[in-house]
């Protein structure tokens, strides 16, 4: 959306940082911009979205104060890491409902889905497969019309880029990806002019247990568009568990990045992340890590995209050789709440002071009601 100059999300999303449920404002948009345009609008056209731009196509009205929604993705993956057999796979990513309110000054979100594997820290049953998940709820206040919002709950971590691509370096490492890492904590968020900023206090993913291996702590970035298609940020998390769930060690960790989004010629769009990470373990010196990503997302024609990325990870646990990867992806919003996506990667992956090559190829249908 920066290439239609929108630094902020708040009006888009009822998250106030982006993702997830959209509100009305934002199904309009989706289908303005985002979709592909098969016939020319009139003037007095060119500004009235769809009836199909709402909830399950516009089967039916939806009263202003409530917000619906879902999520279907679904992928075919196919892994081919060097010196192995390809894995091919089927994978339901996400099966998803959601639901908001926006009364007065009231405002609640929530979701509910299902897993049959994987997603396991957003998991609210515990079965080995088959789990119900719920990757966010929270009841939050507005306040001076929206400029700021106070939320308690499970949420989002505010970090970065925020994006569906949770298999980034840059979302794995800081443990802030919008699949299965959200925290219960409070929030407050600030969307006003030309800043957008959002500080939570974590106090731990109640859906993992024991309470050993929950983090405390806290994340927030701030967003500053010096102009019109430009938007530069910073990031800072940190947090502590007396188990980390990865290393198994009473563990304080810690990341803080900045990050662009750019849209310096029409059909171009690039975004930059790049966060220096630092863990330190009880009884153990402390070590330090990067992880960055850069992307160009190019639309020729309005719903198409082309994007090219590379990404590079510096274990922050580990002096193993970095890791790089490089994505070349084709996405195409074709018709109203649908698009289908394509990618293929390389990764050079450090394990064990030497890289392995893994190759990546996959296939994405995703909707949403």
């Amino acid at each position: 959306m920066i290439r239609h100059k929108y630094a902020a999300c708040g009006m888009c999303h009822l998250d106030p940082s982006g993702g997830g449920l959209l509100t009305p404002y934002g199904r309009d948009q989706g289908d303005l911009l985002l979709q592909t345009q098969y016939v020319d609008k009139g003037p007095d056209e060119s500004t009235d979205a769809s009836p199909t731009a709402g909830f399950l196509w516009g089967a039916f009205p939806v009263p202003d104060w409530l917000l619906l929604g879902g999520d279907f993705r679904g992928m075919v993956l196919a892994v081919k890491p060097q010196g192995t057999p390809a894995d091919v796979r089927w994978i339901a990513m996400q099966v998803d409902l959601r639901a908001g309110l926006k009364i007065d000054w009231f405002r609640a979100g929530g979701s509910l889905g299902y897993a049959h594997g994987g997603a396991l820290a957003a998991s609210i049953t515990h079965r080995a497969a088959d789990n119900l998940v719920s990757r966010e709820h929270w009841l939050g206040v507005s306040l001076d019309d929206d400029a700021f919002l106070v939320r308690a709950g499970r949420m989002n971590l505010p970090f970065g880029i925020r994006n569906i691509e949770h298999t980034l370096w840059v979302r794995t490492s800081t443990r802030t990806d919008i699949n299965d890492q959200q925290q219960v904590g409070a929030s407050l968020s600030y969307n006003g002019g030309d800043v957008r900023a959002e500080l939570m206090g974590i106090v731990g993913n109640f859906q993992v247990n024991p309470d050993a291996y929950r983090e405390r702590g806290y994340s927030g970035y701030l967003d500053w568009s010096p102009a019109s298609g430009y938007s530069l940020g910073i990031s800072s998390l940190l947090t502590s568990a007396l188990l980390d769930i990865t290393t198994k060690t009473t563990l304080i960790r810690q990341a803080h990045g900045l990050f662009a989004r750019l849209s310096p010629a029409d059909p171009l769009v690039i975004m930059a992340e790049a966060n220096v990470l630092v863990n330190s373990p009880a009884g153990a010196s402390t070590s330090a890590g990067v992880a960055g990503v850069l992307q160009a997302d190019v639309e020729p024609v309005q719903g198409f995209h082309a994007m090219a990325t590379g990404e590079l990870l510096q274990n922050a646990t580990t002096a193993a050789t970095p890791s790089f990867g490089g994505w070349l992806a084709l996405s195409w919003f074709f018709a109203p709440h649908v698009d289908i996506r394509a990618d293929g990667g390389i990764q050079s992956v450090a394990a064990a002071g030497q890289a392995s090559r893994v190759l990546t190829l996959l296939g994405q249908l995703h909707f949403y009601l």
